[in-house]
């Protein structure tokens, strides 16, 4: 199994964690009335979560969550496109009409996406040195913090 993480940049026990984590914030949001869909599907209301604990994330004085805020829109991580017929990266916008968190977990969904969905094995993926480990690990720290925050949301996290 080592082999299928050769070319990943991040460390297989890291991408393992971040997996986990998002699946289990996943089913807490959408067992906790942040769900959206109908009787064929179902999906995590991100947006709506965000904007109901942004004051209490924003709020988090820690040092580890607050670097992770910083990396995360500061130097947002690249999205996946299509251009020419080539799968590319290039670089998001912050949306600055939209709550701080919002566009945060915006941000750490992205860092899953081009984890899990083979944006890393790119040749012209991400070339700086640790960059892909910090997303992950910012990711993580961010998505630790959020699951405390709503009573709801971390009862079914936990459970």
């Amino acid at each position: 199994m080592q082999n299928l993480f050769r070319h990943l940049h991040v460390e297989p026990e890291l991408a393992v964690e971040l997996l986990a984590l998002f699946s289990r914030m996943e089913y807490a949001l959408k067992v906790s009335d942040f769900a959206v869909g109908d009787d064929k599907t179902v999906a995590p209301n991100w947006d709506a979560f965000a904007n109901a604990v942004n004051d209490d994330f924003l709020a988090i004085a820690d040092e580890a969550v607050v670097e992770a805020r910083e990396l995360l829109l500061q130097s947002p991580p690249r999205k996946q496109v299509l251009l020419d017929g080539h799968v590319r990266f290039a670089d998001q916008v912050i949306n600055t009409k939209q709550r701080r968190t919002q566009q945060l977990l915006l941000m750490v969904r992205t860092v899953r996406n081009n984890l899990f969905h083979g944006g890393k094995y790119l040749p012209n993926g991400e070339q700086e040195p640790g960059r892909d480990e910090r997303f992950v690990r910012a990711s993580i720290t961010v998505l630790r913090a959020c699951s405390v925050l709503h009573h709801l949301v971390r009862v079914n996290f936990e459970h």
